[in-house]
């Protein structure tokens, strides 16, 4: 681990300099105010001195290795529980073949196959065979239109948050790619809908990604604010007053850290009234994405934003956690291209697209 010190007149020209002395991958560590010693020192303006590390090499190398090693392991095991849940589902099947002969065990098996939760399938299914009143061979292709009109009714539809929907937040875990999706919506409302747009970002822990908004920013022609605190944001949100958007980045928490989870509300409440996006992964398993819109409930948040939906066979999930938090769906994302791989989303397209792999 390499650590330096630098004394800078402001955090724009820390950014610049630590970049080009250590590379993007630095991670600021502190930041701090101070006065150079001396007489001349009492009366000029605060220098801000700020420390940064960078691993070196051989250990980014080691831990590469290490992380690549941990993920085809954790791909193994994944597979290893598919397979043994696939196994104790054909039992269970064959245990109650009755049921699974009939049109509503076929369905049941294929929304379990979906990874949807057994109590929403409930839900879907109750009642629909007698609903219906077909022959199997007309229910068969009728069945999966009345579960798209059932699954949307069960879905909240985005309606305008109330209050100042003109700044909008994105907040969410690590690596679900919220960088990536603003500066989609920031090209969609610039380019398409000709608004005039201000970007902030308040994720200072990687010299990258600041580099990367600014990149976004660069292209569109529009402009970036880097801040530290809850009154720098304050102020910069109120230095685009004259915009017909905000949007504001944040840096990816893990829900489990509730301290970084407080910091982040603390940056939330110093804007309110502001629009405020969960953002999440698609490829995050059911279990841990409930547990990360339960602990992320303390900032507040009005919407969601699933992405990598191209990543992943089944999206279930996206129904399972809208569900049960019982909130809007605002967008998808699908890809990396910017600005085209995000779509506007409502409860009959996200029904279609859940149910869309049957057939």
């Amino acid at each position: 681990m390499k650590i330096k010190r630098y004394v800078v007149r402001n955090m724009h020209e820390a950014f610049e300099v630590i970049r080009r002395d250590l590379g993007p991958e630095a991670v600021i560590i502190s930041s701090r105010k101070i006065r150079e010693n001396g007489l001349w020192g009492f009366f000029a303006p605060k220098k801000l001195e700020v420390t940064a590390a960078v691993d070196n090499l051989a250990l980014q190398k080691q831990k590469a290795q290490q992380d690549s090693e941990t993920q085809e392991l954790r791909r193994e095991i994944a597979e290893m529980k598919a397979l043994l849940h696939r196994m104790s589902q054909r039992k269970e099947s064959e245990a109650s073949e009755e049921t699974n002969n009939s049109l509503v065990g076929k369905w049941q098996k294929i929304l379990q196959d979906l990874d949807i939760n057994k109590e929403i399938i409930q839900e879907l299914l109750e009642g629909i065979e007698e609903q219906l009143n077909l022959s199997e061979e007309e229910n068969d292709s009728l069945i999966q239109e009345a579960l798209v009109s059932r699954m949307a009714d069960l879905l909240e539809p985005d309606t305008p948050t109330e209050g100042n929907s003109r700044i909008l937040a994105f907040i969410g875990p690590t690596g679900v790619g919220k960088t990536t999706t603003l500066a989609k919506l920031a090209a969609q409302f610039a380019l398409f809908q000709r608004k005039r747009i201000g970007l902030i970002t308040i994720d200072t822990y990687r010299i990258g990604a600041v580099e990367q908004l600014k990149t976004y920013a660069e292209i569109l022609g529009v402009p970036v604010d880097v801040v530290m605190t809850p009154k720098e944001l304050k102020a910069a949100v109120g230095k685009h007053q004259d915009k017909d958007v905000i949007l504001i980045d944040t840096a990816g928490r893990p829900s489990k850290n509730t301290m970084q989870i407080q910091e982040l509300r603390g940056f939330i409440e110093a804007i309110k009234p502001v629009e405020t996006f969960l953002v999440l992964s698609c490829t995050t398993k059911d279990r841990d994405l409930l547990r990360i819109v339960d602990d992320f409930k303390v900032i507040d948040y009005h919407k969601l934003i699933f992405t990598k939906t191209d990543e992943t066979e089944t999206l279930g999930s996206i129904v399972n956690v809208a569900y049960t938090c019982k909130l809007p769906v605002a967008y998808i994302t699908n890809g990396q291209n910017v600005p085209d791989d995000i779509e506007e989303a409502n409860p009959q397209k996200l029904a279609k697209m859940i149910l869309g792999a049957v057939g």
